[in-house]
């Protein structure tokens, strides 16, 4: 079985009923499954949460039927589990704990600030030890990312859409997994999001404010060795992309969000009007 896939004896063990009432739900459409190559139900995970959710069946539920840790294991193993699966390249692994931790309860936001963002944390600390080479932080990085785009295709998103948000990361900042997972928080909270991803020039923040009215925008800047927006190369161009993106949203009455530790060093060098976060819980603060 996929590790993305359970069986019917699994979902049936995860509710804590027996396989005919499963194959109950599923006769009733109650419950929605695949086929596999010999005929065999299997259940995604997008399927059961789109059931749990519909049918207020989210309490009691027996964790141990998806992949990775037991329940009550720590942050840390957790953390590490992550660390160890990213660098093995087993994005399922990943997204098998991820859905674990959100069917345990934990909003989007913990589970990025609890466990995936300092697991790249660590792997950077791994890369600046010389533990791993640049291109395995580049496979980590990957693979965690993987598992994050997967997760948001099974989350539930708000079906009101009544705000717009553009998330971004400047020029000469590579990664973009820090605005993934915002751009995941937003969406659950009635949010239609325009990811720009890595590298946004301003000429391209233009062009997109001029084709849409945005309520807010939300940029980040982390401090691992990958971004290098705010490396004293860069830094002079970064805060006065910033300057002009301030202006934009003044001009247009946008609400401006810049997230990550890298903004003290915008705060010691210009004034700007933005709205600070440095853990991703703290978004829900703003929406």
């Amino acid at each position: 079985m996929n590790k993305n896939y359970l069986n019917t004896k699994q979902v049936a063990d995860l509710f804590k009923v027996d396989n005919s009432t499963i194959r109950r739900w599923t006769l009733s459409e109650k419950l929605k499954c695949t086929s596999s190559e010999g005929g065999h139900r299997k259940f995604s995970y997008k399927q059961i949460l789109d059931f749990i959710e519909s049918h207020n069946k989210k309490l009691n539920l027996d964790l141990n039927q998806i992949n990775g840790l037991e329940k009550n294991g720590s942050i840390a193993d957790r953390k590490n589990f992550i660390i160890e699966n990213a660098l093995n390249r087993n994005s399922g692994e990943i997204e098998s704990i991820i859905m674990k931790l959100y069917l345990e309860g934990n909003h989007t936001y913990e589970i990025f600030d609890k466990f995936i963002d300092p697991a790249l944390d660590s792997i950077q600390s791994l890369l600046d030890n010389e533990t791993i080479s640049v291109a395995e932080e580049h496979i980590g990085r990957k693979t965690i990312s993987k598992a994050l785009n997967n997760f948001r295709d099974v989350v539930k998103r708000s079906e009101n859409d009544s705000k717009t948000a553009l998330c971004l990361n400047l020029e000469n900042d590579v990664p973009d997994l820090a605005i993934d997972m915002i751009q995941i928080i937003l969406e659950g909270h009635d949010y239609s999001v325009h990811n720009a991803g890595s590298n946004t020039s301003i000429e391209n923040i233009k062009l997109l404010l001029n084709k849409t009215n945005y309520d807010s925008i939300y940029i980040y800047m982390c401090s691992r060795q990958c971004c290098t927006a705010t490396v004293r190369d860069h830094l002079d161009k970064t805060l006065k992309s910033l300057e002009v993106i301030e202006s934009l949203c003044e001009k247009e009455s946008i609400n401006l969000f810049i997230g990550g530790p890298a903004t003290k060093l915008v705060d010691q060098n210009i004034k700007l009007k933005y709205t600070k976060f440095s853990k991703f819980s703290e978004i829900i603060n703003f929406v």
